[in-house]
């Protein structure tokens, strides 16, 4: 029984890391596969199909080739701001895969794109200035400092959302040409809100672009229940012990079929034992598995909740780019 449960041990230690392997290519065979689907359909002129396909293979599995269809797919689409930046990126990460060819393509196409793009510059009225006043463009904080900055943007309606302590939320949407369309649009000085009241957020003021009807916060003060890291590696180490059983259950039928095809030979006792061992073996990792397995259930279903109020938007300028994150955790 001690050299049964020590096997069954070494097996989980060695097993482990297989799971994190297996899902790695599991992704990448997704991702793949949505790439041959993207640039199929791209070929055949149907860009609000390939763009989201190639999109996700590029979550998925980040290649610098994907980023590049990607960026060309946007552009063909007619979203040159974005096909702008995917190309900037693209520079980045052909010059870290040291690709010449592709750094060349991808500085190319960002330089053709660059007198086309459409731009937006945000101002301030006299007065309009204040130091707790938050600046959202298209529900992405851009921060104050995106003030008198002609940033690129995508053709189509585009929302401004503007707030300040003590004050009314203002919003106004406008709408932005095709190709090189410079606008700009000033913010006011916003209103005093009502003594003691708590003014609504910008976002709710607005009204959706879908003509539903929006509920103020039913999506942030909705409580989730993430899937925590404890549940992948139970279940990878179940997995792992479920493939360990299988292989060793082969393993078992194969010497025990050798040991009756032998049974009168001189070394037959010692071959019948190592049928037994891997009997033994084949039972301990089949009784891992299903403990695992128990485990697994038992911390998927009482796995706790949180508030989902966290937020990830990305943001662009002439200069730059990044990502912000709002809202907790």
């Amino acid at each position: 029984m001690r050299r049964g449960l020590s096997l069954v041990v070494l097996a989980l230690v060695c097993a482990e890391p297989r799971p994190a392997a297996a899902q790695t290519e599991t992704r990448a065979a997704v991702a793949e596969a949505l790439y041959r689907q993207a640039r199929d359909l791209m070929a055949a002129g149907k860009y609000e199909e390939a763009c989201p396909k190639f999109a996700e293979s590029q979550r998925l599995d980040p290649a610098t080739g994907t980023l590049l269809n990607l960026a060309a797919c946007h552009e063909k689409q007619g979203k040159l701001a974005t096909a702008w930046l995917e190309y900037s990126d693209a520079q980045v990460a052909a010059r870290r895969d040291a690709r010449p060819d592709r750094v060349e393509y991808a500085r190319d196409r960002a330089q053709a794109l660059e007198p086309k793009l459409s731009r937006l510059t945000l101002l301030f009225a006299t007065g309009a200035d204040d130091p707790t006043l938050s600046i959202e463009l298209d529900g992405s904080s851009v921060g104050r400092a995106v003030i008198g900055v002609p940033t690129p943007v995508d053709p189509g309606a585009h929302t401004v959302q503007v707030t300040a302590t003590g004050k009314k939320p203002w919003a106004a949407k406008i709408e932005i040409g095709a190709a090189a369309d410079q606008q700009s649009l000033t913010i006011p000085q916003l209103e005093d809100a009502p003594p003691g009241a708590e003014p609504p957020s910008a976002a709710a003021t607005t009204a959706p672009a879908s003509g539903g009807t929006a509920t103020p916060g039913s999506r942030d003060e909705l409580g989730v229940r993430p899937i925590p890291t404890s549940v992948y590696l139970a279940g990878g180490i179940t997995l792992a012990l479920t493939a360990g059983a299988g292989a060793s259950g082969l393993a078992y039928l194969k010497k025990r079929d050798d040991f009756r095809a032998r049974m009168n030979a001189s070394d037959a006792e010692a071959r019948r034992d190592s049928a037994l061992k891997y009997g033994y073996l084949n039972i301990g990792m089949w009784a891992a598995a299903a403990v695992g397995a128990g485990v697994t259930t038992y911390l998927y279903v009482t796995r706790p909740a949180q508030a989902a109020s966290a937020r990830v938007v990305p943001w662009a300028g002439p200069e730059c780019a990044g990502v912000s994150v709002t809202g907790g955790f």
